[in-house]
């Protein structure tokens, strides 16, 4: 109400100059005075004046370096990982020294920070050549046919390596062992054959796991814990032991009979392979010693055939064949190889040491690796015991 009339006082006020002092009368001096009068309340409406303002550097530096410490302190209370942290108090320590701030608690957590790295990674050195030895331990355990004290140390191993997929992988293996059995077989004949089938199973070598212990199976019979480690390694390695000959019949006479069968269709490699898994389940037999000699001869390596017919002569002296094969033999040397040859692999061989013995070369391993890659997990493992293929060389 007071707003009204003020401006009714103001407008007449206005009208009267207009007309007293610009001789304006009537419609005109009205038209101005509401022009006047409107450009006045525009101008009171309008936007407040803008005060200059400057944000003090000194407060714009503190500010900086307090938010990023204050980050930081959130991501150490959320969990923030120890190498991490040592990073972001370098960074934080540079940003301080830059803007001239005291780092001196920054510098001491650092210090301690990197303290406490240097004896986690002490402990964490102390804890893997620890549970390395265990793990030697555990082996020579299960090597022994001592198969539960063998979890039992492989156990403490991974609790000290949790990260260490060989020691985890094996103690899996052996859980399943020990649901079978404890232990190995007290026969000493039975026995010794689980404990080489156990160590191939463990070793990844599943034909050869699936060789001793179905011969063991037949060896003793009553042995009820025998068929659940065959059904042990079946279950994890259900392609690789379908080629296993049925268990039900003498594993040694098949073995021999595929040799037999082998030699006359000139599929000689698979000949030799098979006569040396039944010198691995029976070093003695005298039959797959003659049969591996003829496989050797057959490829035209009459030298080594004569050492096999030997070895077998000195087993069965009464051997009227044998005789025959050596004094027909004699005069003969080595034939060049029409075919590739077979080696057995030794305790310490590498790819490069064979090359050497077979080519005279360290430097063709290659050929040997390209001629099984598909035997071999990589160019530097090897198993004792395993059958490589030897290209004739060049």
């Amino acid at each position: 109400m007071g707003f009204s009339r003020n401006l009714q006082h103001f407008y007449s006020a206005l009208i009267s100059r207009l007309q007293g002092r610009f001789m304006l009368k009537g419609p005109m001096a009205h038209r101005l005075c509401i022009a006047l009068l409107f450009g006045v309340l525009i101008g009171g409406l309008g936007p407040a004046p803008v005060h200059a303002w400057r944000w003090d550097e000194e407060e714009a530096d503190l500010d900086e370096t307090e938010v990023q410490l204050q980050s930081y302190r959130k991501r150490v209370e959320g969990g923030m990982p120890l190498q991490e942290r040592i990073a972001a108090l370098s960074r934080l320590i540079k940003l301080f020294q830059i803007h001239k701030r005291d780092t001196t608690a920054l510098e001491a957590e650092r210090d301690q920070l990197m303290a406490d790295e240097s004896a986690i990674q002490t402990v964490s050195a102390q804890s893997r050549q620890k549970s390395q030895e265990l793990f030697q331990q555990a082996f020579e355990q299960v090597r022994l046919g001592r198969y539960k004290e063998g979890q039992t140390l492989l156990l403490e191993s991974e609790h000290l390596n949790p990260n260490d997929k060989v020691i985890t992988d094996l103690r899996q293996k052996i859980d399943g062992i020990v649901r079978v059995t404890p232990a190995s077989p007290v026969d000493a004949t039975t026995g010794d054959l689980v404990r080489r089938g156990v160590v191939q199973y463990l070793q990844n070598e599943p034909s050869k796991a699936m060789n001793y212990l179905l011969y063991a199976q037949q060896k003793d019979p009553a042995d009820k814990t025998i068929p659940g480690l065959v059904d042990l390694v079946r279950q994890n390695y259900p392609n690789e032991t379908s080629d296993i000959l049925d268990a039900r019949l003498n594993l040694i006479d098949q073995k021999l009979q595929k040799a037999l069968e082998k030699i006359y269709s000139g599929e000689y490699l698979v000949a030799a392979k098979e006569c040396q898994e039944v010198l691995d389940l029976e070093p003695e037999n005298a039959l797959a010693l003659t049969r591996l000699g003829s496989v050797y001869y057959a490829m035209g390596q009459v030298k080594q055939a004569r050492v096999y017919w030997r070895q077998a002569l000195a087993l069965d002296a009464k051997n009227d064949v044998l005789k025959s094969f050596l004094q027909q033999s004699e005069s003969e040397s080595d034939r060049a190889p029409t075919q590739a040859l077979t080696y057995k692999v030794e305790r310490g061989d590498t790819l490069q040491k064979i090359a050497e013995k077979i080519y005279k070369t360290p430097s063709a391993w290659r050929r040997l690796f390209n001629a099984n890659r598909q035997y071999l997990k990589n160019a530097y493992t090897l198993t004792e015991g395993q059958v490589l293929v030897i290209p004739p060389g060049p």
